[in-house]
């Protein structure tokens, strides 16, 4: 297994064959959780298992790690003590038995839901705004 994590800087590298990059989330009520794309305060992460994305997704939203958040003004986690708490994590995965790849699958589905229903939804606001312009305009022109 390939894994680095390190801070992100705001400059990309050159992706290597078949490597995964996205990001985590270091800083705010939301620290470590995994993200598609880069924000201020966050940790890049390169690997060669896509399906760790998904995994480090498990470890955030189980919430083990909300007792390493410190901080009273921006809260944040630790580099280092986020790495000690996923690596034997991310080497435990590596056996990936069937019934974890299930577990990964569903949340990868749930997330493309999510996606398509974002979608949908900005529709629908579209549609809402482009009737409520169309009743103000004969409303207007009705005296």
């Amino acid at each position: 297994m390939n894994f680095n994590i390190r801070t992100y800087n705001g400059k990309t590298t050159e992706l290597r064959k078949n490597e995964t990059v996205f990001y985590v989330q270091s800083h705010g009520l939301r620290a470590g959780r995994p993200i598609k794309e880069p924000i201020p305060n966050c940790w890049e992460v390169r690997t060669d298992r896509s399906i760790d994305f998904e995994i480090l997704y498990i470890i955030f939203e189980s919430r083990i790690l909300e007792p390493f958040i410190r901080g009273s003004v921006i809260p944040f986690i630790s580099l280092v003590e986020y790495r000690k708490i996923i690596t034997p994590i991310l080497k435990n995965a590596i056996h990936e038995n069937r019934i974890i790849n299930e577990h990964y699958l569903q949340i990868r589905k749930i997330e493309a839901q999510q996606g398509h229903q974002n979608k949908v939804r900005e529709l629908l606001q579209t549609m809402k705004i482009a009737i409520s312009k169309e009743c103000y305009n004969k409303i207007k022109t009705v005296k």
